[in-house]
């Protein structure tokens, strides 16, 4: 009910008012509260009202103090503020986004964190640059390019970005991952492949929210091939993730 009344254009319209684009508020409820944050699209007030809190539980739950989190698909850092704080002063989360402006946005919200690294590019497959469509609209629906997502048009346009495999980690300082956060609208396939070193030698627990059958598909082919058991919070163990739906899922490796 709280969700409708919000949703509804009178009561955005004066969200809009009491939270533009861009001031900074103080979060009032939930585990980051008094925290000071950039408002972005998608970042308003149920963030700071904590009206979203279930979305977060995973990372309070599944995430250990001095764990290392790599957020792949930071946006403006919703994630990332809560990994920080599962992972405390002696943790360290690698935040990555490759969009200019949501990067801005979340280095900003992340700034008084010395745990967190922002780095403004997409992990894929291979290491370069690639083509990031960017939904003015929908700014979370941003993906790389040939990503294919709930079959939506995307209203925007291609900017090119930096693109990074987690396997070139060595060469960036990082130290190895022992969580991998992965929510890339469609492109968790080619996030995998090009952390094939990772997974296999560090075996670090993932945490994947899917978007498509293809997604799903080939983080199953992922999954059997690095021996790793999926599990869903509505469903439990998920034998195999190509027989049913089921997002996000949470792997150990066996």
């Amino acid at each position: 009910l709280v969700r409708a009344t919000i949703s509804s254009p009178v009561a955005q319209a004066l969200i809009r008012l009491a939270y533009p684009h861009g001031a900074r508020r103080r979060i009032r409820r939930g585990p980051l509260r008094g925290r000071t944050i950039v408002i972005g699209l998608n970042m308003g007030v149920s963030y700071i009202w904590n009206l979203d809190g279930p979305n977060w539980t995973w990372a309070h739950n599944l995430v250990r103090p001095g764990d290392v989190v790599y957020d792949v698909g930071a946006h403006l850092g919703e994630s990332t503020l809560h990994l920080a704080t599962s992972v405390g002063p002696t943790g360290k989360v690698i935040a990555f986004e490759p969009v200019p402006h949501s990067f801005r946005t979340m280095a900003a919200n992340v700034a008084s964190l010395p745990q967190v690294v922002p780095v403004e590019a997409a992990a894929s497959d291979q290491d370069g640059t690639g083509e990031f469509v960017v939904d003015a609209s929908q700014a979370p629906l941003s993906r790389l390019g040939g990503g294919k997502t709930w079959d939506l048009p995307l209203q925007g346009s291609s900017i090119s970005v930096k693109v990074m495999r987690l396997d070139s980690y060595r060469d960036r300082g990082w130290p190895p991952p022992t969580f991998l956060k992965v929510d890339v609208e469609g492109g968790a396939g080619a996030v995998l492949a090009g952390a094939e070193e990772l997974l296999s030698t560090h075996r670090p627990r993932l945490y994947v929210e899917l978007h498509d059958r293809a997604e799903q598909a080939a983080v199953r082919e992922a999954l059997l091939r690095h021996r790793y058991r999926a599990t869903s919070a509505k469903n439990g163990t998920v034998e195999d993730l190509q027989e049913r739906w089921a997002s996000p899922v949470y792997c150990e490796p066996l």
